[in-house]
């Protein structure tokens, strides 16, 4: 894990706000994850923040209007999408193209997703801790291990505290 973490990067679907399967972002009804907005305001002051989205017929903007919708775009530093970017995750030319956006280096960084096989294993190839968001009923894939594992977004803060907490110095 990074000495210092200054960055946090979010999947957007089913981590920031409920996705609608089968449908484009414009399709759905915007509705975030229980806590998200408060999640998000709580980390605001300490981490830059992004979002890393896997999309198809969706880039940058129309995520940008979703967030937006959702009240999040000005929690949010950076964003990048596999559409307007060229490449998905798990590759791990994302993570580092969503860090050169949040302005802080790739290994400061983590990531936070719903995903085991693109979230959490891209994040993995790309040298970052990865935090999985694991939904009931989510799919275990084989040989990709989060580096924690939360079952409430409300859940980070306090683990990040705690394993990103600067030691106290002797007096």
């Amino acid at each position: 894990m990074p000495a210092r973490l200054l960055g946090i990067f979010f999947d957007a679907g089913n981590t920031l706000v409920v996705e609608e399967p089968g449908k484009h972002l414009w399709e759905m009804q915007i509705t975030p994850i229980p806590g998200a907005l408060e999640v998000l305001s709580t980390l605001k002051s300490r981490y830059r923040l992004g979002v890393i989205s896997n999309t198809v017929g969706s880039g940058d903007i129309e995520l940008a209007d979703v967030l937006e919708q959702a009240g999040m775009r000005t929690l949010i530093d950076a964003l990048v999408t596999s559409r307007d970017f060229g490449k998905a995750k798990p590759d791990p030319a994302i993570y580092a193209e969503g860090a050169r956006r949040l302005g802080v280096p790739l290994a400061a960084t983590c990531m936070v997703g719903d995903r085991l096989d693109t979230d959490v294993a891209g994040a993995l190839k790309a040298g970052i801790p990865a935090i999985w968001l694991k939904h009931p009923g989510a799919i275990e894939v084989a040989g990709v291990a989060p580096t924690h594992v939360i079952t409430r977004l409300s859940d980070l803060p306090s683990w990040l505290e705690g394993s990103y907490a600067r030691p106290v110095s002797p007096s």
